[in-house]
């Protein structure tokens, strides 16, 4: 297991438990995770994320549909498009469609960037 999935991990465990991270709480994580890892160029991204965010994240967010917004908590938890196709029931093409869109609505390039995005933005939740 990677150091981010690690990272992933203790985080969504924390939010099962109702211990939130604050934001100063995950920059602090991710810096010192940067001392420790290989992957140092992930996490200057992760850190470049978290302290460029746009203050309109609550505007942008309002952008998406309700699905979008779905899918973005449950990357936000580390799901593959595969396990989201199979949660929500439709199919994988249309889960890689809703990726584009949110992407394209929120300003981001790169597949990475919305697990980064849905956790610095604390954007993970069950769907009802």
């Amino acid at each position: 297991m990677t150091a981010i999935h690690e990272i992933l991990k203790t985080i969504n465990n924390l939010k099962e438990k109702n211990n939130l991270l604050s934001k100063g709480d995950i920059r602090k994580l991710l810096i010192a995770t940067k001392s420790i890892t290989q992957h140092k160029d992930l996490i200057d991204s992760m850190i470049f994320l978290f302290t460029t965010q746009d203050h309109n994240i609550q505007k942008k967010i309002a952008c998406l549909t309700k699905r979008e917004l779905q899918i973005l908590q449950q990357i936000g938890y580390g799901k593959n498009t595969k396990d989201i196709a199979l949660l929500l029931n439709i199919k994988n093409s249309t889960i890689e469609t809703h990726r584009k869109n949110i992407r394209k609505k929120l300003d981001l390039v790169g597949k990475g960037k919305l697990i980064q995005y849905a956790i610095l933005n604390n954007l993970r939740a069950s769907i009802s």
